[in-house]
């Protein structure tokens, strides 16, 4: 991957979740199914492979002040994860050092469905139509979307997506929902997901476009010995808003949004972007505390990294809610997060 695609990525298409590759689960999707253990395929090559391509793409890991305590406890355990056989076993070892080095919990390694090779083989990866109609058969994210008794709109997102199409897949739902006198909205067990969503979602809310947090992405210099490597070369900041929507269903209607444990990444970015506006009341319990954009890097045929590049950075607060998730306006079990917001909605 060269640098200068890093970028590229990062803003198109940010990954701010802890899902795995959406991709992964397209190829699935798209090829009708798997063998029943296509990982019996993946060989001690393969995962020594993984750790290798690991430890260069490592280069790129925003808090690169961590990056050599990073390596130096996966060179130590390097021998126990090669003799793991079983590669979820494996994966999950190498997760496990990589979240105790770090304390970063979008640093993941993935297995990929089917192998790369197999992939290039059967014609290459979905295409971006074939990925839009799986999400499509998903609902887009939506769980549901109802008027509740009171005029009162509840939307459950279990997701967000990252496709183009998304965008007027959230207008749709969000129609369903007009002339609600207030919205709930469940992120409880939401993991995140892609920027259109978000930002097509956030567009709703307020008459103007919102400010959500800057994201800040390492600038990189090339190193002529590895065109892999990120040489660090400063920080660029990119200042993000809400997408413009012609006519928001809560421009200035009460928000109250829904958290909990099982609330990550862009999830997360949601409440917090909510909270620091002062334009909704977040309710449950702390969320994970995932807040550093990623992107995927393969690290071989059956590996994929997710790799995070930069940090978000709210310009009302000067922080975010890495390590430390989003703390509810109102402190109650995630489980009686709705039976609160309704009963203070009246």
């Amino acid at each position: 991957m060269k640098i200068r695609h890093l970028m590229t990525a990062a803003l198109g298409a940010v990954l701010l979740s802890c899902q795995g590759p959406a991709a992964v689960l397209a190829q699935e999707a798209a090829a009708g199914g798997v063998a029943a253990n296509p990982h019996a395929a993946i060989t001690e090559a393969h995962r020594a492979r993984a750790l290798d391509t690991l430890d260069r793409r490592l280069a790129h890991y925003v808090m690169h002040e961590r990056t050599p305590a990073i390596r130096a406890r996966l060179a130590e355990r390097r021998a126990a994860y090669l003799a793991l056989t079983d590669p979820e076993a494996f994966r999950q070892a190498i997760n496990a050092d990589l979240l105790s080095a770090s304390g970063d919990k979008h640093l993941q390694v993935w297995i990929e469905a089917r192998s790369r090779d197999e992939v290039a083989a059967a014609g290459g990866p979905p295409t971006l139509e074939q990925m839009g109609a799986e999400e499509a058969r998903n609902g887009w994210g939506v769980r549901e979307a109802k008027l509740l008794e009171g005029g009162i709109g509840y939307l459950n997102l279990a997701s967000f997506s990252g496709h183009p199409d998304s965008a007027a897949a959230i207008d749709a739902t969000m129609a369903k929902l007009a002339g609600a006198k207030a919205l709930v909205l469940d992120l409880r067990e939401n993991l995140g997901g892609g920027e259109v969503a978000l930002r097509q979602l956030m567009g709703h809310f307020a008459p103007e476009p919102m400010r959500l947090e800057n994201l800040e992405f390492r600038r990189c210099k090339p190193n002529p010995a590895d065109r892999e490597d990120c040489i660090q070369d400063g920080r660029d900041t990119f200042e993000r808003f809400a997408n413009p929507v012609a006519e928001p269903i809560f421009p200035t209607q009460p928000i109250w949004v829904l958290v909990g444990p099982g609330t990550f990444s862009a999830a997360e970015a949601v409440a917090y972007d909510l909270q620091a506006a002062g334009r909704a009341v977040i309710v449950g319990e702390a969320t994970g505390g995932g807040a550093n954009p990623s992107i995927t890097m393969d690290l071989g045929p059956w590996f994929t990294v997710v790799m995070p590049i930069g940090e978000a950075r709210h310009p009302a607060t000067g922080t975010n809610w890495e390590g430390v998730g989003v703390r509810p306006d109102v402190a109650v079990p995630a489980e009686r997060a709705l039976d609160e917001a309704l009963r203070r909605l009246g």
